[in-house]
């Protein structure tokens, strides 16, 4: 469930992240102004076995993004001691959503990203299975290098944290699952697979970079 609490924290983050026009250096003119860039995530195929795209659009103070991956593996090496004791098979079928921030320089940008997860999870080889819907909300600094002057193509590294700001399944005791396993006994699982701390690294490319 999505509480009051919740919308709170990303009223304030969201409100924060657009206050930041209020610098000295509000009025410079910073490169790469009004540019289209697209670009993938390197942790995903990496680590997860799906993949990701994005798309970034750049005013001269703002910024505006929009990001969709698909076929996401949350392995044993990203579970935690919960759900490896569930035998937990967790996909994300797919996850998509917008973000918008601020560019404190022509490299360096902070931005609130949401998202919706299709989560589908398989728990003590069948005995539960789960389909829903998790939403987050990532606040996060994102720096941008390029591989010369004379390209638009480049890396952009990005450290997040994703809050769970609830999900769509309308039977949780305390925030969680329970089931009873074929023993009798009562195992509970929490559905939020998809917040905390990451750390991004993403090809991408700039449109006009040069112009």
């Amino acid at each position: 469930m999505i509480t009051m609490k919740n919308y709170l924290i990303l009223l304030l983050l969201l409100i924060s992240s657009l206050s930041f026009s209020q610098t000295n250096n509000q009025n410079e003119t910073l490169k790469y102004s009004h540019k289209l860039t697209l670009g993938s995530d390197l942790f995903q195929p990496i680590f997860l076995g799906g993949f990701n795209l994005n798309v970034t659009y750049t005013t001269n103070r703002f910024v505006f993004d929009y990001s969709h991956g698909v076929a996401l593996d949350i392995g044993e090496n990203f579970q935690n001691s919960e759900q490896k004791a569930l035998n937990a098979k967790i996909v994300l079928p797919w996850t998509t959503g917008p973000g918008v921030g601020y560019r404190f320089s022509s490299n360096f940008d902070a931005r609130v990203d949401f998202k919706v997860h299709s989560v589908e999870v398989d728990l003590l080889n069948g005995q539960q299975q789960l389909e829903y819907q998790e939403y987050t909300m990532g606040p996060g600094a994102f720096y941008r290098f390029y591989f010369g002057k004379n390209t638009g193509f480049g890396i952009e590294t990005s450290v997040r944290y994703w809050f769970d700001l609830g999900n769509n399944i309308d039977t949780l005791v305390n925030d969680k699952v329970q089931f009873e396993d074929t023993n009798g006994i009562t195992q509970v699982f929490d559905p939020s697979v998809s917040s905390g701390f990451g750390i991004n690294v993403a090809l991408i490319y700039t449109f006009g970079k040069n112009k």
